[in-house]
């Protein structure tokens, strides 16, 4: 199965007070952005926005339009890749919702297909969605002055082809790897990675360089595994060994300075891992990839409420 790997997308939703109590009657208003990470081997991910649908925890249903683009269109076509890190675009402005909990956010996309689209060395491939949406988790809408949000897709697991031939064909983006983080407590990492790692040991200098982060501190080394996904319906039934950590999310590394980031996670204790040999992850099947290589260069980090850490992985 071939893939592309991309880092991170970002959804952003800032949403700010306009009622007072934590009741039925309390509003808030709320805008949505979007973002991307760094991608490796796909020039363009373009997605054309058209609603956002907010389900409550009682099955009351909200859709909106996204805002009119610039040319009038009641869509919004965002190339992913043109807001690497902390750049955004506005896909919604001032939305009023009721304060309280929302089991799903579901994206609808566009139904022109031709909106839609993956470039990467083979050309134009479709990105298509079961039904035109994106069903994505929940969150909740609190009495506060300011709220704000971060839905995060890891797209090396998210974004999956399917095959090039009569309907099995092109992109789809899936919910898995999919977080939503309170930007009130969101904390980042990044860092450099020595340019003698690129070529360690049998690795070839331009190519699988990542840095993966792993769930909880004193982790056995030797049980951090790639990306997969057992609950997808092509899944071929080759876990890795019982007991294996899989990845919170991965990144790839800049080859010409080096630096790698990721952004808008929850704190907590994490693991970060580097390896050289990490080409061709697979998002769905487990591909036993030599994670960390060289062996020695993996780390406990502790990420705080709203801190940035920087951890650089040194020969």
């Amino acid at each position: 199965m071939k893939f592309i790997k991309v880092s991170v997308l970002v959804l952003s939703l800032l949403l700010t007070a306009c009622g007072g109590d934590n009741d039925d009657s309390a509003y808030f208003t709320v805008s949505f952005s979007v973002s991307d990470a760094p991608v490796d081997s796909a020039d363009n991910v373009v997605i054309a926005f058209d609603q956002l649908e907010f389900i409550k925890t009682d099955g009351t249903r909200i859709i909106v339009a996204v805002d009119d683009d610039s040319a009038g269109h009641h869509y919004q076509q965002i190339d992913l890749l043109d807001y690497p890190g902390s750049n955004s675009a506005l896909i919604l402005t001032d939305q009023v919702l009721p304060v309280g909990d929302y089991k799903e956010l579901i994206i609808h996309i566009e139904a022109n297909k031709t909106l839609s689209y993956v470039n990467d060395s083979n050309g134009t491939n479709e990105l298509k969605q079961p039904s035109n949406k994106l069903k994505l988790g929940s969150f909740t809408v609190k009495d506060e002055t300011v709220q704000s949000f971060t839905i995060e897709f890891d797209l090396r697991k998210s974004l999956v082809m399917r095959g090039n031939t009569g309907n099995n064909n092109g992109y789809i983006l899936k919910p898995h790897g999919v977080t939503i983080v309170d930007n009130d407590t969101a904390a980042s990492l990044k860092g450099t990675v020595d340019s003698d790692l690129f070529s360690a040991g049998s690795c070839i200098n331009d190519t699988g360089n990542y840095v993966y982060l792993y769930a909880g501190h004193d982790l056995d080394s030797s049980k951090l595994v790639d990306n997969f996904d057992a609950d997808d319906d092509t899944f071929n039934d080759v876990p890795p060994d019982i007991g294996s950590f899989s990845p919170y999310t991965s990144t790839s590394v800049d080859l010409s300075t080096g630096d790698y980031a990721f952004g808008y996670l929850p704190p907590g204790k994490y693991t970060v891992a580097f390896s050289c040999s990490a080409i061709d992850d697979d998002p769905v099947q487990f591909d036993a990839l030599t994670i960390p290589d060289p062996i020695s260069q993996f780390q406990n980090v502790t990420l705080l409420d709203s801190q940035e850490v920087i951890h650089n992985f040194n020969l």
